[in-house]
């Protein structure tokens, strides 16, 4: 009797959510930002109904209700004007290129009588800085995956990386559904990059059809999507599928150690970050992974990768192993886990930090210095870690390329300000839990760091 008045209560759910796209909403999910590089974006959405959607671009500062009001205004320069030619099962999936690197522009998508505004940055030059923010695990808790959401907002991050399981079901349209309607707004001007988690995934084929549907990521591997590169300014990013059942632990591998091969050998390659759903060190419930710390560590410790962000265990954890620094962000609204009872030792041994939170984690990059900040969802700050050599307050970001000395290890100096900690705390405090603690970037310009052309690094929205 129970499982039948939960099982009709699912589906009066389902009846009401389609009658409201049916009754007044064109855009049945979005507008949403995928893909971004320097000189094109894509946009995505699905409508209740086929329509010839039509998107008007800007340039930052031009288009409606903008430009000074002094009587004199000048006559903004028309938008450009791309349409929407074709959609599978209504969701419409639209290419803008020829766009100018680091450079904001304001867009509106015209579908079924109605209108979405948003606004995007394409990816900057090498060298440049930039930020990003990390989250993942945000099936099953609607209420504190909308609180995460809620919080991410008030950043401005260049763009948002996930690590996986947006849901509880890949299969269920109605998760998927619910996934888009609280990310709405923020997706509407961030671009996301997603990885798939085990939850995304469905069928006894354990495929990623839904997720290849909604998310238009780039196509450069051996099973485009599901894992793929990307380049940001003067970074490399690694996206894996590390599910164990595909093509992890195969095929996979030798296409990371071909991309970590080519990164290292380019002189516009900084950083590289890698980015997949399970963790290969981990006190919390599931643990670390073996199969990857054996497969794929070696890989991240032999080319120097900058640091690796995972999800899986819903919490926050940091651990580094043979100099190369892991992150754990899965606490983006699925009901947070405990500290393992008998953690392995190998991750015990890693584990720095570890704290059971709803949470996200900022990414901000200058030149060789990285700054590392996990935000729990009230605001306040859980710690800051840093390491490179941090940028001098007088001294202008590099623009281009490497510097000609060779950068700190993957193990260098390094500052953190944990509030508490599982193996030590780092070598400086900082920080120390502050609503919006900003920590040394924060010191060299609180407000917000612009550079040549007008480019936003970073800022807190109040």
């Amino acid at each position: 009797m129970r499982a039948w008045g939960l099982t009709l209560a699912a589906g009066i759910a389902s009846l009401a959510l389609a009658g409201a796209a049916q009754a007044g909403e064109a855009f049945r999910k979005g507008p949403y930002l995928q893909n971004v590089s320097r000189n094109s974006i894509t946009v995505l959405w699905e409508a209740s109904e086929a329509c010839a959607g039509e998107v008007r671009l800007y340039d930052h500062g031009a288009g409606p209700g903008t430009g000074p009001d002094d009587g004199h205004q000048q006559q903004p320069p028309p938008p450009r004007v791309i349409s929407a030619q074709g959609a599978h099962d209504n969701v419409y999936e639209l290419l803008i290129d020829g766009l100018t690197p680091g450079r904001r522009y304001r867009y509106e998508i015209a579908c079924g009588g109605e209108v979405e505004q948003g606004e995007f940055a394409t990816a900057p030059a090498a060298g440049m800085p930039f930020s990003f923010v990390v989250f993942g695990d945000s099936r099953s808790n609607a209420g504190a995956h909308r609180m995460v959401v809620e919080r991410i907002r008030r950043e401005v991050p260049d763009f948002l990386i996930g690590t996986g399981d947006m849901v509880d079901d890949g299969s269920q349209e109605r998760q998927w559904q619910e996934f888009f309607d609280i990310e709405r707004d923020l997706l509407r001007e961030n671009v996301l990059f997603p990885a798939v988690g085990n939850h995304d995934r469905q069928g006894r084929g354990r495929t990623a059809d839904s997720f290849r549907k909604y998310f238009a990521l780039p196509e450069n591997s051996l099973d485009p999507e599901r894992y793929y590169a990307f380049t940001y300014g003067s970074a490399r990013f690694l996206v894996l599928d590390s599910n164990a059942y595909s093509f992890s632990l195969t095929d996979q591998t030798a296409w990371i150690e071909r991309e970590l091969q080519s990164a290292r050998l380019d002189p516009r390659v900084e950083h590289v970050f890698v980015i997949m759903h399970h963790p290969p060190f981990s006190v919390s419930l599931h643990g670390g992974q073996t199969d990857l710390r054996e497969r794929w560590t070696p890989l991240f410790e032999k080319y120097q990768v900058t640091a690796v962000f995972s999800g899986h265990d819903h919490v926050y954890s940091r651990a580094e192993h043979e100099g190369v620094r892991y992150f754990v962000s899965g606490g983006a609204g699925a009901p947070v886990y405990p500290r393992a009872r008998r953690p392995s030792p190998i991750d015990l041994a890693a584990v720095q930090y570890f704290e059971r939170v709803h949470h996200y984690v900022r990414v901000q990059v200058i030149g060789r210095f990285v700054e590392v900040s996990a935000v729990r969802v009230d605001g306040t700050l859980i710690e800051t870690v840093s390491w490179g050599a941090p940028p001098r307050a007088s001294e202008p970001p590099a623009v281009a390329g490497r510097a000609s000395e060779p950068g700190p290890a993957a193990g260098g100096s390094a500052s953190s300000s944990p509030a508490s900690s599982v193996g030590g705390r780092g070598q400086a405090a900082r920080g120390g839990g502050g609503e919006g603690g900003l920590g040394l970037l924060g010191k060299l310009g609180a407000c917000m760091m612009l550079l040549a052309g007008g480019v936003l690094v970073w800022t807190l929205r109040s």
